[in-house]
C-alpha cells in the first residue's frame, strides 16, 4: 500500500472518529451511535439536587445554582439530540441551532435565577412537597421530571409555592435542565 494511500486511509478514518463523536450521519443515511455521556457533577438523588437548591438560595450562592442545571456541553451534546423516544436515533441539529436553543434557555434560566435569588435568597425554608406539573417522561437518553411545583415553609409561615422547570436523571444522576417555567 503506497503511503498516499495509507494518508487517505488514516485520514478518513480519524475524519470519521471525528464524526462519531457527535453521532453522524454515513453516506447510507445510517446514523452512527453517540458516544455515552453523562451529567458531570450531578446529584445521586433528586432529594439531594432539591437539598442543594434549597441551600443555594438560603446562602445566596448564585454559582452553586447554576452548578446544579445542566452545562452548555451537556444540553446540546446530550439533552437536546436525546430529546427523542427511547429507541430512536438521537436528534440532529445544526451548531446554528443548537447554539441558539442553548442561548434561549440559558438566558431564560439566568433571568429566573435572579428571580428566585431575589425571591427565596437568604431567608430559611424546607422543601414540605414536590409536584411535577408535567409529570415523568422517559426520552432516548434521559428522565425527564418535568416542570415542578416545590412546595416550601418558611419558619411560622403557611406554605408557599415555588414553581420552577424540570429535571434531567441519566445513569442515576440529577441536574436540573433549566428553572424556566412553563
Amino acid at each position: 500500500m503506497t503511503f498516499r494511500r495509507k494518508t487517505i486511509i488514516a485520514t478518513a478514518c480519524l475524519g470519521l472518529i471525528a464524526a462519531t463523536a457527535g453521532g453522524a450521519v454515513l453516506g447510507s443515511g445510517q446514523r452512527l451511535p453517540t458516544p455515552h455521556l453523562g451529567l458531570r457533577d450531578g446529584e445521586p438523588s433528586i432529594d439531594s439536587l432539591l437539598e442543594k437548591f434549597r441551600q443555594a438560595l438560603v446562602t445566596n450562592d448564585k454559582t452553586l445554582l447554576r452548578r446544579l442545571r445542566v452545562s452548555e456541553d451537556e444540553y446540546r451534546n446530550l439533552i437536546l439530540p436525546g430529546s427523542v423516544e427511547p429507541g430512536t436515533p438521537p436528534g440532529s441539529y445544526s451548531e446554528q441551532a443548537s447554539q441558539y436553543f442553548w442561548g434561549i434557555l440559558n438566558g431564560k434560566s439566568i433571568y429566573v435565577e435572579a428571580n428566585l435569588l431575589h425571591e427565596f435568597g437568604g431567608k430559611d425554608f424546607a422543601i414540605d412537597s414536590v409536584e411535577y406539573r408535567k409529570g415523568v417522561k422517559k426520552y432516548r437518553d434521559y428522565t425527564a421530571y418535568k416542570q415542578l411545583t416545590v412546595m416550601v415553609k418558611h419558619p411560622g409561615e403557611e406554605p408557599e409555592s415555588m414553581k420552577i422547570g424540570s429535571i434531567a436523571e441519566v445513569d442515576g444522576k440529577y441536574k436540573f435542565i433549566s428553572y424556566v417555567r412553563d
